[in-house]
C-alpha cells in the first residue's frame, strides 16, 4: 500500500481563508496577499497571480478533427473512484524508477493499489485496485492544493523552503510530513469532485489493443527546464471545455475548475516504453491521423473537476504540485499512465471503440 494514506490539512487553512473572505466583503473587494521581500526568495511555494486568467476570456481554441470513413468513435469509460483511500506518494516508477520521493511533488492515484517508486511490472500484477471493473492499471497526477496562509506565515515558509532547495543535490530526499506536505509543496489538497477516465478511438482508422504493460506520460513536469515541445495545455473549466489554456483559469459562478489530459496514442509496433518514455508513443496529426509505421491504440483522455471556491481563484490562491523549479507553473501539469488491464477488459475497451458505442465499467 502507499506510505501515505489519507491526511489532509484543513481546519487551520480553512479558517484563515474564511477570515480572509469575511475581510474582503468588509472592503467591498477581494484581497490579494503581495510579497515585499527579496523576490529571488519566493521558492517554490508562491504562486504568480499573472498565472490566473478568467476563462470567459479566452478564445474557443480546442478542434477536434472529422472522423473519417473508418473512424472508431466509441467511448469506454472505467470507475476508478476519486482516491477516497488516500494514496498519495512523490514517486514516479516511469520517469524514477526505485527513486524514493524523486517527483519532489505528491502524486495522486486511481487504479492500482501498490504504485510507488519501486513498482514494476510483476509487483503491479494482482495488486488489487479501486477500479469497479477490475482494471488494475496505475494513473496519477499531481495534487491540487488550496493555500490561503497569512503573509507572515507566508514569509516565513519561503525561508524555510529556500534553505530547503539548497540542500536538493543531497543524497537523501525529503519525505512527506503528516500533512503530505513537502518543501514547496504545501496546502489543502484538494480531491477532485469527478475522476473521468475515458478511453477513445482514432478519427481515421481502428483501434488495436494496448499491449499490457504500456507506459504513456502526457505533458512535461519539467517544462521551464525542457522548453515546451512536451508540455500542454491541460486547463479550462466545466461548460468551457472548447478552450484549454497553459495558466490557471478563473471560472465564473456556476463553473468549476477542470484539467483535461488526453494521452498520445500513436504506438511504436509493440513496444511499451523507450529511453525518454515518449518516443514509442506519439500524438496523431491534426487530421487524428497517426505517421507512418505508428499504429493507432485506445486514447486515454483524464478529467479532473475540482470545486475550489471562486474567491479563491481570484485570490490566485490555488496551486499544482511541481518540481522546486517549476514554481507551481501550471504548464508544468502532467500525469502517468501503466496499462495493466487484463486481456478480456482491454478486448472490451477495444470492441467498444471500434464499434461505435458508449460504454461504462
Amino acid at each position: 500500500m502507499a506510505r501515505n494514506q489519507g491526511r489532509h490539512r484543513i481546519a487551520r487553512r480553512t479558517k484563515i481563508a474564511t477570515a480572509l473572505l469575511g475581510l474582503s466583503i468588509a472592503v467591498g473587494g477581494l484581497v490579494v496577499s503581495t510579497t515585499t521581500g527579496d523576490p529571488e526568495r519566493a521558492a517554490a511555494d508562491e504562486v504568480d497571480k499573472s498565472q490566473f486568467v478568467d476563462i470567459t476570456r479566452v478564445r474557443p481554441n480546442v478542434d477536434k478533427p472529422e472522423p473519417g470513413r473508418n473512424a472508431s468513435t466509441g467511448s469506454f469509460t472505467v470507475d476508478c473512484g476519486r482516491n477516497e483511500n488516500g494514496h498519495f506518494n512523490p514517486d514516479n516508477f516511469i520517469a524514477q524508477p526505485g527513486v524514493r520521493n524523486g517527483a519532489q511533488h505528491l502524486h495522486d492515484y486511481v487504479g492500482n493499489l501498490s504504485t510507488n517508486a519501486d513498482s514494476d511490472n510483476d509487483s503491479l500484477l494482482g495488486a488489487g485496485t479501486t477500479c469497479r471493473n477490475g482494471d488494475e492499471s496505475t494513473y496519477f497526477w499531481p495534487v491540487v492544493r488550496i493555500d490561503a496562509a497569512e503573509e507572515a506565515e507566508e514569509q516565513q515558509g519561503r525561508e524555510r523552503r529556500q534553505g530547503d532547495r539548497n540542500r536538493q543535490d543531497e543524497a537523501q530526499l525529503e519525505e512527506p510530513n503528516a500533512d503530505n506536505e513537502l518543501a514547496g509543496n504545501d496546502g489543502e489538497i484538494q480531491r477532485p469532485a469527478v475522476v473521468d477516465i475515458t478511453f477513445k478511438g482514432n478519427a481515421r482508422e481502428k483501434v488495436k489493443e494496448m499491449p499490457k504493460f504500456l507506459r504513456i506520460l502526457y505533458g512535461d513536469a519539467k517544462v521551464s527546464t525542457n522548453g515546451p515541445a512536451n508540455a500542454r495545455e491541460s486547463w479550462t473549466c466545466t461548460g468551457f471545455e472548447n478552450r484549454l489554456i497553459k495558466q490557471y483559469p478563473i471560472c465564473p459562478e456556476g463553473s468549476d475548475v477542470k484539467r483535461v489530459h488526453t494521452f498520445p496514442s500513436c504506438l511504436d509496433g509493440d513496444n511499451i516504453d523507450s529511453e525518454n518514455h515518449r518516443d514509442h508513443i506519439k500524438y496523431p496529426d491534426e487530421n487524428g491521423e497517426c505517421a507512418n509505421g505508428l499504429t493507432a491504440v485506445p486514447e486515454l483522455t483524464i478529467s479532473l473537476t475540482y470545486e475550489i471556491p471562486r474567491q479563491i481563484q481570484a485570490a490566485g490562491q490555488y496551486k499544482v504540485d511541481s518540481f522546486p523549479e517549476e514554481d507551481h507553473n501550471p504548464f508544468s501539469d502532467h500525469d502517468d499512465f501503466a496499462n495493466v488491464m487484463s486481456d478480456r477488459i482491454m478486448d472490451r475497451l477495444v470492441d467498444c471503440v471500434n464499434e461505435g458505442r458508449k460504454c461504462r465499467e
